[in-house]
């Protein structure tokens, strides 16, 4: 064989194995997108089936592995068993240094989306808010930025108006989502139209936290604290001068109380809420206010406490974890 015929067998040989290289290379590529695609399209699919699933009751949220059980003839307050309230979150505002500055309670939506109170994070830098699952004890030694997950954003309601506590809605996205798990799952939301399943004068209510357990010397609890309270309609003399009468009623405020159960001063930001009987017979728990203000933790008067009403708020809540989760 010449030795030009063997120099363009091996020109052809080269110039093949270079496409067979190429086209390999091309396929791997497209491989790999579909395959990262995929993958971040089912994180954004389970995001949002997430949101979707928080009004509803496939149990997917609101149903505890613990069962909580509340004693019926408390005073005001009892323990709550542990992680029988596995979306009770601890939110704290740490100093620049870390150092743990006050503390309110909040809710878990999704993975990565907090409940809370306008008034426990208004005006506050996300860096220096966090929240740590899985708190029973109340031991502020164990409150630090390491155990907390850290805020993205904070966003409060637009129209907060911390004179009169209208509009005390706010939601967090974190960092990096919260681990689910037995102990840590999220809360449903009372749905934005309750026409079919309206909150009526004397229904039985839940809140949980970690407030004060007396008004006068704010001494706190050893663990997670839950009272039951009744739904006080705004109408309610006990109710009525603290969220506007007539043409000045404030319609995102609720009453809640039980006079001498009560929240207290700590108790902010954390869950109301409401045992729910599905279609197929389902029991959960349902989260139909936030915790906003009291007039002295109804040891004194029979004035009820104050919360943000949750289906008021459920379009606009709804708006900020939608708006950042695309």
């Amino acid at each position: 064989m010449s030795t030009k015929i063997r120099i363009a067998i091996t020109i052809i040989l080269i110039v093949l194995a270079t496409i067979l290289l190429l086209g390999l290379g091309g396929f791997l590529t497209v491989v790999f997108t579909l395959n990262i695609s995929k993958q971040s399209t089912n994180n954004i699919k389970h995001e949002n089936q997430t949101i979707m699933n928080m009004t509803s009751s496939t149990c997917q949220c609101g149903c505890p592995t613990i069962r909580p059980e509340i004693t019926p003839r408390i005073v005001n307050g009892e323990p709550a068993i542990l992680n029988s309230w596995p979306w009770q979150l601890l939110l704290i505002n740490f100093s620049y240094e870390g150092i743990p500055q006050y503390y309110c309670g909040a809710s878990l939506l999704t993975p990565k989306h907090v409940l809370t109170a306008a008034h426990c994070v208004f005006g506050l830098s996300p860096r220096y808010v966090g929240v740590i699952p899985r708190v029973h004890d109340f031991n502020r030694s164990t409150w630090s930025r390491t155990s907390a997950y850290l805020a993205e954003s904070v966003f409060t309601h637009e129209s907060f108006d911390d004179r009169t506590g209208n509009h005390d809605v706010a939601v967090i996205r974190l960092l990096t989502p919260i681990v689910l798990d037995d102990y840590v799952s999220p809360i449903c939301l009372a749905s934005g139209n309750t026409t079919n399943e309206p909150l009526k004068a004397g229904d039985e209510l839940v809140a949980i936290g970690w407030g004060s357990i007396e008004g006068g010397n704010r001494s706190k609890p050893d663990v997670l604290q839950q009272v039951r309270l009744k739904f006080v309609p705004s109408s309610d003399p006990s109710c009525a001068p603290l969220v506007g009468r007539g043409d000045s009623v404030r319609p995102g405020q609720m009453c809640a109380g039980f006079p001498p159960r009560a929240i207290c001063f700590g108790d902010s930001g954390g869950p109301l809420l409401r045992s729910v009987t599905d279609f197929n017979g389902q029991i959960y728990w349902q989260q139909v206010g936030i915790m906003s203000g009291t007039v002295d933790c109804g040891h004194k008067t029979n004035f009820s406490d104050v919360y943000t009403s949750v289906s008021y708020y459920n379009r606009w809540i709804l708006e900020k974890i939608n708006a950042q989760s695309s």
